[in-house]
């Protein structure tokens, strides 16, 4: 038996997605269907309060890749149907500090309306985040990309960008 391969059909051709991209709806419903992979092209290294060239404090790195390591084989619904109260895992809305800190970056951004989702490091941490006192209860914020692509964006160390509003 012979194959006929070509470069075309070998290739990695999944196409990066962008904050300011819009997506169309077939494409995210199909891209939450898919096993996650991890893009870092559009991760904040410092452009904004909530980039990831904070210091990760503890076992919050641990935590992190221990999360990665869970997601790794299963779609964002599996994670949904599965987990969400597991690993606080929930859509976020582009409002509040979230809005701010995408308009800063791009205003753009919004009009995109990129889907974009949050989990803990510790979602078993009862303790309530303020940077004031220094206590952390960290979440990572993420947008969806094309075919199970998910794109970290932010480190939360202080649950600031999409706080609980029964806590405020």
């Amino acid at each position: 038996m012979k194959f006929d391969l070509w470069e075309k059909d070998i290739s990695d051709d999944i196409p990066l997605a962008h904050l300011t991209d819009r997506m169309d709806y077939n494409d995210l419903r199909e891209s939450q269907l898919c096993p996650i992979s991890v893009q870092y092209n559009q991760i904040d290294l410092g452009n904004t309060d909530y980039g990831f060239n904070q210091t990760f404090e503890g076992n919050e790195a641990n935590l992190y890749f221990e999360r990665m390591s869970a997601f790794a084989e299963m779609s964002i619904n599996d994670i949904i149907d599965k987990g969400v109260h597991n690993w606080h895992f929930y859509r976020s809305g582009i409002r509040g500090k979230l809005k701010e800190i995408f308009d800063r970056i791009d205003k753009n951004i919004a009009k995109a309306n990129p889907m974009i989702f949050h989990f803990a490091l510790d979602p078993n941490c009862k303790v309530t985040a303020d940077r004031l006192t220094g206590k952390r209860n960290a979440r990572i914020y993420f947008m969806v990309g094309y075919n199970g692509m998910i794109h970290p964006l932010f480190f939360d160390p202080y649950h600031e960008l999409n706080p609980n509003p029964n806590l405020q």
